[in-house]
């Protein structure tokens, strides 16, 4: 029984892929881009007209948005541990990857990295240098792995870029002093949580891509 439940596990494994790939680009990318986009005009409200929608404010750590950024990298998370586990030849930096995306969601869901800049007293983009070095090294390593898939390719650098491009807005929300702060605050913070949640729908997507693509391979290899 016991050699058995590795070839059950793999059967399992197997069926779960099947699901997943049979999910398409467009609707997801829609259904999350409409809820981005909702989101989006809330916070910019919140912000400017109605103060009292604790819900909608997206620079709080209990906010709704929160928790669907948490929940887009649990996904992204999730199909890129089945990518992991499903490709012929191991690859030490697939399994990195979705340790970083499933680390970004358990952070992105309990404000680790907010609470630990308030505990040091030091900017949490310093102290997360070394998770940051190694994701890129990580992410790297799956781009090359995926070279001979175009498609898939761009989609990992378009969630890459605008990962990027938040992280730079939320280092530069605080320079300058109060004046500047005041002008570039609000639309820095909300172009920075709408460009998190657009690199993780994304990092999605690039999975269900690799997911597919691994599907069908699995497929020519019975037939």
């Amino acid at each position: 029984m016991g050699r058995d439940r590795p070839a059950a596990e793999s059967q399992e494994v197997g069926r779960v892929v099947s699901v997943v790939s049979r999910a398409r680009e467009l609707p997801v990318a829609v259904i999350s881009g409409l809820a981005i986009a909702v989101l989006a005009t809330a916070g910019i409200l919140q912000r400017t007209a109605y103060p009292l929608w604790g819900a909608a404010n997206l620079d709080s750590e209990a906010s709704v948005a929160m928790w669907f950024s948490a929940a887009l990298l649990w996904a992204a998370a999730g199909c890129w541990l089945l990518v992991a586990i499903t490709l012929p030849i191991p690859s030490r930096s697939a399994w990195i990857w979705w340790l970083i995306l499933a680390w970004l969601a358990l952070d992105e869901g309990n404000a680790f990295h907010e609470r630990l800049e308030r505990w040091s007293g030091i900017d949490w983009q310093i102290l997360y240098l070394p998770i940051m070095a190694l994701a890129v090294v990580a992410w790297w390593g799956v781009v090359r792995r995926h070279l001979n898939e175009g498609s898939n390719v761009a989609l990992l650098v378009g969630g890459a870029v605008a990962w990027a491009v938040a992280l730079v807005l939320e280092l530069v929300q605080n320079w300058g002093g109060p004046p500047v702060q005041a002008a570039i605050y609000v639309p820095a913070m909300i172009t920075e949580e709408v460009l998190e949640m657009t690199g993780s729908t994304v990092f999605l997507l690039s999975a269900i891509v690799a997911l597919r693509r691994s599907a069908l391979d699995d497929q020519e290899g019975r037939s």
